[in-house]
């Protein structure tokens, strides 16, 4: 029978045409995106547009921790006979990366929760060389689990350290404030870190790989298919716009960093719209996150405006 592909992973292929399997992870992009249209709808001045999305989203969110949450992480998915993936009751593939990743990305997930499933991430799934996708890795294939289980254990899909999905967990860091975790799960991956056992990564030090073995693999640590990722973009997004914190929004620029306690600062130079940025963050209490006072040429202001394009704009932001 035709395998369907569920979301992001197209080796995890669970309807075998009953059309009852569901994907956690794709409920979440769902939210993500909702959240992304009501802001869009509140900036436009659509009030009933944001409301439907609003419901939407509230919904689906509900449902997700209804009837998704494991105790200490989310489920990844429900194949087509009603079983459950990605649960601390199954033997093998008891926990995945992505669902934990973007329950805290798509704001889903309550606080507690959130901490949880990050903390399980760390002691599950996390190694010296970057986090795996799911852990324990099946050890045979299992045609209702799809292509993934086709994989040795510790390869690809099946508990390899798959470079995109690492930013994801980056980012949520930073959304919960763990500044030093995020950036060692930065620090990780990056391909310069490993110059010292290049021998063993194989790949080039200069560009991301798609997977790295796993820790279940005789060969934990070599690298796999270089240049064949988006790694490169996300962890753009995941080093600027949350661990240092500048991001885009469609009044201003947002300076929020999320940093190890013990950088004393840094400072960027952000084209935006047109006008140049320069942008110097001080942290003089040592803090990760926070910001106290925010200064654009000289006067004291909550956020960074839009300013004309061909201008300069000189920016000092305090955390505390």
């Amino acid at each position: 029978m035709p395998y369907r592909q569920s979301d992001w992973n197209d080796t995890l292929n669970l309807d075998m045409g009953n059309g009852i399997a569901e994907s956690v992870f794709t409920s979440m992009l769902f939210c993500r995106a909702a959240l992304e249209m009501i802001q869009m709808a509140e900036y436009t001045g659509q009030k009933d547009l944001a409301t439907k999305y609003r419901y939407w989203y509230d919904e689906m969110k509900k449902a997700i921790n209804e009837w998704c949450w494991d105790g200490e992480w989310y489920i990844r998915a429900f194949d087509d006979e009603g079983n459950v993936l990605g649960s601390g009751k199954n033997r093998y593939g008891k926990i995945f990366i992505n669902s934990q990743s973007w329950a805290v990305l798509s704001m889903v997930a309550p606080e507690e929760y959130a901490k949880k499933c990050l903390e399980s991430v760390y002691r599950h799934l996390n190694t010296k060389y970057g986090i795996v996708k799911v852990y324990p890795a099946y050890p045979e294939y299992n045609p209702k689990i799809g292509g993934m289980t086709t994989y040795p254990p510790g390869a690809k899909e099946n508990g390899g350290i798959f470079a995109h999905t690492n930013p994801w967990v980056m980012i949520a860091e930073c959304m919960m404030g763990n500044g030093r975790r995020a950036y060692q799960y930065y620090r990780q991956i990056l391909p310069l870190t490993r110059n010292d056992d290049a021998d063993l990564l194989e790949v080039e030090p200069y560009v991301y790989c798609q997977n790295i073995l796993g820790k279940e693999h005789p060969q934990f640590g070599i690298g796999r298919n270089s240049w064949l990722t988006g790694t490169a973009a996300w962890n753009m997004v995941a080093v600027s716009q949350y661990i240092l914190g500048i991001r885009p929004e469609y009044d201003g620029l947002t300076v929020d960093p999320c940093i190890p306690p013990d950088w004393k600062g840094f400072k960027v130079r952000r084209i935006f719209r047109g006008c140049v940025y320069n942008i110097e963050v001080r942290n003089p209490e040592g803090v990760s996150r926070g910001v106290k006072k925010i200064v654009v040429d000289g006067v004291e202001t909550d956020k960074i405006p839009v300013k004309p394009a061909g201008t300069v704009c000189e920016c000092v932001v305090i955390m505390g």
